[in-house]
């Protein structure tokens, strides 16, 4: 369960909500349990359910107080919505909820929540999105640190770089967090808002914050981040982009293979299988040399004949 990771659009990324830190800290938990690839999601898979004990576990809290923080959490987020600003086209704005259903189950102590119909496009099938692991975030102490952190993750993604000077301007970020009225005076703001996430991102995430001001009165932000370059099992497995269905083109078997190969890897992230080190390294190392190739013309005959007892095996071939 350490090992989840969590994958969400751009345009979710730089959303207008407004949640409690532990209902965030729901959210991305549940979100992390989806599987990304789904190309027509059902109800079933924009349904996550886990107990009370794995909920627990997952984000570092001890079992006696999961329920509470759960059944707190779930019935604010009920009543929160999401809201996604588009520049350009007839549509100017989007709102919508985040669950539309939770239930609580007294006999397997586990919660059930859906994710409603409208958030979809943003949690499936992505083509422009963040990713990162859960255990970067999960200790995060103030709410508007993963706002911050994701919202500096995107950048970095779409820059393709791991360091940058990032800047926007007070109006914008005050706009992006939802604290339009909240803070005239910077040094609340960098009181309460600023100095809380750096705190947080510095001493529990992969990153490195520092922020800075221009402007007398302030009227820019600049943000320097850089992302620890150190790479773990989660990072390599989830590298470069999620793999996307194939079943609207005509399946051959390089398609399979790629298919195959992306289904295995999502199923080791979010623990559904577990893999051996060897395993994990050469499908690991076979997806890397496909998004530097956009092909498997490269494989060997040992390479293929190994890929494809790995992808029999799990039952992904």
């Amino acid at each position: 369960m350490s090992e989840l990771v969590v994958f969400k659009a751009n345009e979710l990324a730089m959303s207008r909500y407004d949640l409690t830190e532990h209902e965030t800290k729901l959210i991305l938990c549940c979100v992390a349990l989806l599987n990304p690839t789904v190309e027509n999601p059902t109800r079933a898979d924009r349904t996550v359910s886990f107990t009370y004990q794995q909920y627990a576990e997952m984000m570092g809290l001890k079992a006696d107080n999961a329920y509470h923080r759960l059944n707190s959490a779930t019935s604010e987020l009920m009543t929160r919505t999401v809201e996604i600003i588009y520049p350009t086209g007839d549509v100017s704005k989007r709102i919508f909820q985040w669950v539309n259903l939770a239930e609580f189950n007294r006999r397997t102590q586990s919660l059930i929540l859906v994710f409603s119909e409208d958030i979809l496009p943003y949690l499936f099938q992505i083509k422009r999105f963040i990713k990162y692991n859960l255990e970067h975030v999960k200790s995060f102490e103030n709410k508007y640190s993963m706002r911050i952190y994701e919202w500096l993750l995107k950048e970095l993604t779409q820059r393709k770089t791991h360091k940058a000077n990032i800047e926007i301007s007070l109006k914008d970020f005050k706009f992006m967090l939802m604290l339009d009225k909240n803070y005239p005076e910077f040094k609340e703001l960098n009181r309460w808002v600023l100095k809380a996430a750096m705190k947080d991102i510095n001493s529990h995430s992969n990153m490195n914050l520092s922020i800075e001001k221009r402007g007398r009165p302030a009227d820019t932000l600049i943000f320097q981040v850089e992302l620890d370059k150190q790479i773990d099992l989660v990072s390599e497995l989830a590298k470069e982009s999620i793999p996307r269905s194939t079943k609207s083109a005509a399946t051959t078997p390089e398609s399979s293979l790629h298919s195959g190969l992306g289904k295995i890897l999502h199923d080791a992230l979010t623990a559904k299988i577990q893999l051996t080190s060897f395993e994990a390294k050469f499908l690991s190392d076979m997806q890397s040399k496909y998004d530097l190739n956009g092909s498997f013309s490269w494989l060997s005959s040992k390479q293929q004949t190994t890929l494809e007892k790995i992808l029999a095996k799990y039952g992904r071939l």
